[in-house]
């Protein structure tokens, strides 16, 4: 797209889902987010699908994190970069009345990261798969720390290991299954679930 065609983007209220690292496999570029955000443009961030793109955000706002110091002079700040995977990501989605932010009203999903001295976004944008200390969806517990989670839900949940790291993770609840079920349903020779 052109600096014209961003323009216009902008003035109809069209938004923008990147997903750079499936953009870059397929096509060796991806559109011009540095320019659609300088017109206005509103960017969040997405994992596309698995043949080419990242297996979950935490890969995908790596990916947009590297591409962002590499080719745009670092134009998106940290705080820009963690709004495309939170309220940006509802706004564009349409369901910014539910989700996306933690506010009175909205849904409590609520992810909680290993700050490893880092500063809060950055904390976010650098994480690793051992690095994710909770994750709820409306206020139920689904996955976390193995201590995190002990004690805090009624669900039964399974024990992970995750790149050396105790989790838990609650399935039961949610889909019927344990996770090795799940597992045997899916299949040994897929994607993994997580890479450290």
């Amino acid at each position: 797209l052109k600096s014209a065609d961003y323009g216009a983007m902008a003035a109809a209220g069209t938004a923008l889902i990147w997903s750079p690292r499936s953009n870059i496999t397929l096509y060796g570029d991806t559109a011009r987010v540095s320019t659609a955000d300088r017109v206005g443009v509103q960017i969040a961030l997405g994992t596309d699908w698995m043949p080419t793109g990242s297996m979950n955000l935490n890969r995908e706002l790596a990916c947009a994190d590297s591409f962002n110091k590499t080719y745009l002079d670092n134009h998106f700040s940290d705080v820009d970069l963690w709004s495309m995977v939170t309220v940006n990501a509802a706004e564009v989605t349409a369901t910014g009345d539910v989700i996306g932010q933690l506010a009175p009203g909205k849904l409590a999903d609520i992810s909680i990261f290993k700050r490893n001295g880092k500063p809060g976004y950055r904390a976010v944008i650098e994480s690793e798969p051992k690095d994710v200390v909770l994750v709820m969806r409306a206020g139920k517990i689904l996955y976390g720390d193995a201590d995190a989670v002990t004690g805090t839900t009624t669900d039964a949940c399974d024990t992970v290991d995750v790149c050396g790291v105790a989790k838990k993770v609650c399935l039961m609840g949610e889909i019927g299954k344990t996770y090795a079920a799940l597992q045997t349903a899916v299949g040994a020779t897929n994607y993994p679930v997580f890479a450290c």
